[in-house]
């Protein structure tokens, strides 16, 4: 993580997740349609490595608990030690661990990995230079060719507005709280950068729906569930949210993207499942 964002600052939103991550939904954590998804991009190279080590970015349930060939190796490496005591779940039939590490700075030697996955990893970072940071770890440490399979929050071609956004919602096109809080953050988002801190999201929320009660009773959400924006006040966290032709072209240097799948729940459009290849020699390998 570059200088101009502390670490410690990033992690504000993840002490306060780990007390509440089951009432977090769809589309923010990942449903059976993306393990699937993720599965059918992994499984090939895996039989190729069978007995080889998977980097986990995040401790994520919904992924570790995949049906990984019984010979891999999951190694999770996550910067909050409170999600870890709180989420980390070891596989029941595959030798799986959890570590506390910067995904800027993994404890693995170089080419020692044979894929890599995580879910909204990169949109849990503050900036697109620890997009760069990131990339760069990952293609020092996975081999050549290996695949990094993420689910990615992407901005849709055409941004939507916070007043489309409200307009969405009262027309019945919004069916989730989660799914509202991911279209107000990305309606937010701030211009190039593809920055947004966590309290503006919330923020908007409530410049949107001033009344809680009004909105559960005209949604049927359950105000336990609404009041989980809450969790986004008072820290100095930020997500970023790219569209895929930025993504792209950040992740060129050391990847290429080989594939875009997607599920057909509400909003995934917005949450694909990228296939990217590390790519055979990089230009620090060949210089």
């Amino acid at each position: 993580m570059s200088d101009s964002v502390n670490s410690t600052d990033q992690r504000g939103i993840w002490r306060k997740h780990s007390g509440h991550w089951g009432k977090v939904g769809a589309p923010l954590r990942p449903g059976p349609q993306d393990g699937a998804l993720m599965m059918a991009a992994v499984n090939a190279d895996l039989a190729r490595s069978p007995a080889g080590r998977v980097l986990v970015l995040g401790v994520t349930p919904e992924i570790i608990q995949l049906p990984w060939p019984p010979s891999v190796q999951l190694q999770a490496f996550d910067h909050s030690a409170e999600m870890i005591a709180s989420v980390w779940q070891p596989h029941p039939q595959v030798a799986s661990s959890a570590q506390q590490a910067s995904w800027q700075s993994l404890p693995l030697a170089a080419q020692s990995v044979c894929a890599a996955v995580g879910d909204g990893s990169l949109n849990a970072l503050p900036e697109l230079l620890s997009y760069e940071e990131v990339l760069r770890e990952l293609a020092r440490v996975l081999q050549p060719g290996a695949l990094l399979c993420l689910r990615y929050f992407a901005l849709p071609p055409v941004r939507e507005s916070l007043l489309e956004v409200g307009a969405a919602l009262a027309a019945g096109e919004v069916q989730s709280f989660h799914a509202l809080k991911w279209r107000i953050a990305m309606a937010v988002c701030e211009g190039p950068t593809f920055s947004v801190a966590l309290p503006v999201i919330r923020a908007a929320f409530e410049a949107l729906f001033p009344d809680r009660d009004s909105l559960a009773v005209a949604t049927g959400w359950p105000r336990e569930v609404i009041d989980t924006i809450d969790a986004y006040q008072g820290v100095l966290t930020r997500y970023t949210f790219a569209d895929l032709d930025t993504l792209q072209a950040l992740c060129a240097p050391w990847f290429t993207l080989e594939a875009v799948a997607c599920g057909d729940y509400e909003l995934a459009g917005r949450c694909p499942t990228l296939s990217l290849r590390r790519r055979s020699t990089l230009a620090t390998e060949s210089a």
